[in-house]
């Protein structure tokens, strides 16, 4: 199962053993090396402000609107966990961040993207065309595994992936869209 980024804003953060609300999610992070999602970073109720994270390995359930954790003691402040300071300290939205192939074609923006709640992990980026011709522009799902890298503000894709107007390679699949609401998700 899947969830998109833009489904986690503002998830309530509980505990299991105290079950307590600790706080409103604030962002999922993601390693942009491995797109691995390995932490979560939240802001602690009644703390106007106050930023804690938390590892993946500590959650125990995903709902519609909460995440469930093993205890408040599982948190930390965001500087303490050396792997997820290193992402933080790398300062990459995913959501906004221009998407290009190889050969440095413009692709579009990230509009939202999406994590397998299966194993923690970015699945899919959703990429709101950059075609000058908006009414015939079709929005791009684009597979993790398609993506090489993931910088502060680009996202590089494998070239190939798209072709000229609207044919796509099974590579990347299109999707119509009204409009996509954007998440701030790192």
């Amino acid at each position: 199962m899947q969830k998109l980024a833009s489904e986690f804003e503002h998830t309530t953060i509980i505990t299991k053993q105290e079950r307590a609300v600790l706080g409103s999610l604030k962002d999922v992070i993601v390693n942009p090396d491995t797109g691995d999602a390995i932490g979560l970073s939240f802001y602690v109720t009644g703390a106007k402000h106050k930023v804690m994270v938390v590892n993946t390995s500590d959650i125990t359930g995903i709902g519609t609107n909460f995440i469930m954790i093993k205890s408040a003691d599982n948190t930390s402040e965001p500087d303490e966990i050396i792997r997820i300071k290193e992402v933080l300290d790398k300062d990459i939205e995913i959501v906004g961040s221009k998407v290009v192939d190889e050969d440095e074609r413009h692709l579009g923006k990230v509009s939202d993207w999406s994590v397998s709640l299966k194993n923690m992990r970015l699945e899919r980026l959703y990429v709101t065309s950059s075609s000058l011709v908006k009414m015939l522009a079709q929005d791009l799902i684009i597979p993790a595994n398609d993506i090489i890298k993931i910088e502060k503000g680009i996202v590089i894709v494998r070239s190939g992936s798209v072709k000229s107007g609207k044919k796509v390679t099974n590579i990347v699949k299109t999707v119509k869209t009204a409009s996509a609401k954007v998440a701030h998700m790192k």
